[in-house]
């Protein structure tokens, strides 16, 4: 007991004598939906068929009526694109890039459809020409493909007639089979200037004064605002590529400012790295790869010293977030130089000791652990958790009852957090978790010990949590300010 109280008596002296407006641990809400487009939890996309529209990373199949077969690579990467499999499994699937349609086929020196590797930047600018669900594709040749006998699709079809016949084998069935809706989804939908002035509306509208004000008063000292990449460009010249949305810093700027008034520390997070480290909607992805590598790092190494030296000042600053959720598929070693580089340059903008480094594992098996061990050699420094008993077959529905959603929590996640919480090691921090679960028909009852159960395991963090997110208009679950309203969650007071 009195090593726990020492210990918590030693975070607040640390915090307080260089002068935060708020103590450790934090009990902060995600600014979720607000300065990085997130459509599942936002009405960014009200109004749009997305059974219908066509946006980057829009994945469609298309069918050969004369054929009675899917377009496929089977062979994978560099292998002919033929029309031959009646189901669609992993290589009868294409991705829409705009303005280049189709991404990850090109035409070989015959004029015949290859698959290229796994980059927008090899694929051929393909035209698709829609009459309903049909499709005709116009090839950079200027040709249609069509699908001859055998299922060999070649760029070479003439269209002289308005027909759409299924004999024709220049038509296609095109199905639309996913959409994304992220930042790159919302331009390359309206096109840059149109997406500007939506975006402004919804800066202005979905995160006011109010929403920092009402955090305030329900017992929460903090915010943790997600940003993209190209936050710190000043150029007021709207694009969508490269991205660039006037007016964009100036809604953070904003957020400082009444954090402040109401005394609330900022957690500034980058939540899309340039090319995307996680192929995800909210890293701002254009086609649900991961691009992102050494090759990027100077340049997001520039993204956080811009955010750091522009807010260095604020008094509110608590910490910068170095990168969200990097995947399994970013190599650890490159993670761990960017994350000492963007370190040090926090470092060297921000000479106070009560502005935090944050730093993510990869979303893999043992990522939290493995950037435990490597997060301990640097001082105030903070490893950011992810809990959601969402993701991953074990809590698919029907998987677990309540009973074992919530024993979960109390037991394996307390333990984790505990394994990560090392003598001179970062500090802990639940960046993200919620009150949604996949256990059907759950009580209130069951529901409220859920989130009960998570209030008090984070809450053992040294550094904190914070709940995602502050407002959900599709999900009372996901949105603190809702749960808060129906008496669902009572903030914890130290």
């Amino acid at each position: 007991m009195g090593g726990k109280l020492g210990l918590l008596f030693l975070l607040a002296w640390v915090v307080v004598a260089s002068g935060s407006i708020v103590s450790l641990p934090i009990k902060a809400v995600n600014l979720g939906g607000w300065l990085v487009v997130e459509g599942w939890m936002t009405n960014l996309f009200h109004g749009v068929d997305m059974g219908y529209a066509l946006m980057d990373g829009t994945r469609v199949t298309l069918w050969s009526a004369t054929q009675g077969m899917f377009l496929s690579a089977v062979g994978g990467a560099g292998s002919d694109v033929v029309a031959n499999q009646g189901e669609v499994k992993d290589w009868e699937t294409l991705r829409v890039e705009l303005p280049l349609p189709l991404t990850f086929v090109g035409l070989d020196n015959n004029g015949g459809l290859v698959a290229v590797q796994t980059s927008p930047g090899q694929a051929g600018e393909f035209q698709i020409i829609r009459n309903a669900g049909l499709a005709r594709i116009k090839a950079p040749n200027g040709r249609f493909l069509q699908v001859k006998t055998g299922g060999v699709v070649t760029a070479d079809g003439d269209v002289t007639s308005e027909s759409w016949s299924d004999s024709d084998p220049s038509v296609f069935t095109m199905k639309i089979t996913g959409q994304m809706d992220g930042d790159a989804q919302l331009c390359s939908f309206y096109g840059a200037e149109k997406t500007v002035s939506i975006l402004q509306d919804h800066w202005n509208t979905f995160i006011t004064e109010e929403v920092f004000r009402s955090i305030s008063s329900n017992g929460l000292n903090a915010v943790r605002i997600p940003v993209v990449w190209w936050i710190t460009k000043t150029d007021d010249t709207p694009s969508c590529h490269p991205p660039n949305y006037p007016g964009y810093q100036a809604m953070l700027e904003r957020a400082f400012q009444c954090a402040e008034k109401y005394n609330l520390g900022v957690i500034v997070d980058l939540h899309a790295a340039p090319w995307s480290q996680n192929g995800q909607s909210h890293s701002a992805s254009r086609d649900d790869t991961v691009g992102w590598g050494d090759q990027n790092i100077d340049d997001t190494v520039r993204v956080i010293e811009g955010l750091a030296a522009r807010y260095a000042v604020q008094k509110s600053l608590l910490g910068i977030g170095l990168l969200n959720e990097p995947s399994e598929q970013v190599h650890i070693d490159t993670l761990k130089k960017y994350y000492k580089a963007g370190y040090n340059t926090v470092r060297n903008q921000v000479k106070r000791d009560d502005v935090y480094v944050i730093m993510e594992g990869r979303l893999a098996g043992g990522g939290d652990s493995e950037m435990a061990d490597f997060a301990r050699q640097f001082q105030n420094c903070v490893l950011d958790v992810h809990c959601y008993n969402l993701y991953g077959d074990m809590f698919n529905a029907g998987r677990m009852s309540a009973e074992q959603n919530i024993r979960y929590v109390t037991t394996h996640r307390a333990d984790h957090l505990k394994s990560l919480m090392r003598a001179n090691g970062a500090l802990v921090f639940v960046g993200e978790w919620t009150a949604e679960w996949k256990v059907g028909g759950a009580s209130r009852e069951e529901n409220q010990t859920f989130v009960d159960a998570q209030l008090d395991v984070y809450g053992q963090a040294t550094f904190g949590w914070a709940f995602w997110t502050y407002i959900n208009p599709k999900d009372p679950y996901w949105s603190l300010k809702s749960l808060i309203k129906d008496g669902n969650i009572t903030v914890p007071q130290n």
